[in-house]
């Protein structure tokens, strides 16, 4: 075990905001808008992605940037790309079945295999709310290409303005 690595204690309050924000999403995907604003739940896993990457950023730490670094963006490929391999995988298998036009979706597939969707998505043109974004199979991925930078980003910032102090 690597003891190295901080594990934050179960928060059920975090779990019951998640179980919320997921709820306002479906809800927002039903016919006819049932919650109109229910993709603001996006912006609630935002929120609790920023405090849960936070407080681990802030546990035990590395002595090193290159290993903080290193651990914490291993930690997150481990966690999100086996899942999202398989969904990519069995979607644009699906996508090449069954749409006669299949390229934008399988080229923004591929960018959320490197989390750039949000990016591939912006240079397609294509507006989330628009009529034409939902013949892209992988529209919804732009919130994780979004999230997947932060994991870039983020941990610099961390390290290079109170961490990098605090582990010297």
């Amino acid at each position: 075990k690597d003891v190295s690595t901080p594990k934050l204690t179960y928060r059920p309050d975090i779990d019951g905001l998640r179980a919320i924000a997921v709820l306002a999403v479906i809800a927002n995907h039903l016919p006819e808008a049932f919650l109109s604003s229910g993709f603001l739940g996006v912006d609630v896993f935002f929120v609790i992605s920023g405090f849960v990457v936070t407080a681990s950023l802030l546990g035990p730490g590395q002595k090193t940037f290159s290993n903080f670094y290193a651990n914490f963006l291993s930690l997150r490929v481990k966690r999100l790309l086996p899942a999202l391999v398989v969904s990519v995988a069995i979607t644009g298998a699906a996508v090449l079945l069954v749409d006669p036009f299949p390229r934008n979706s399988i080229l923004t597939g591929i960018s959320a295999l490197f989390g750039v969707a949000n990016i591939t998505l912006f240079n397609f043109e294509l507006d989330y709310f628009s009529p034409t974004s939902k013949l892209n199979a992988f529209t919804h991925t732009w919130s994780l290409g979004v999230e997947e930078q932060f994991y870039v980003i983020f941990p610099l910032i961390a390290w290079f303005t109170f961490l990098g102090a605090k582990n010297s």
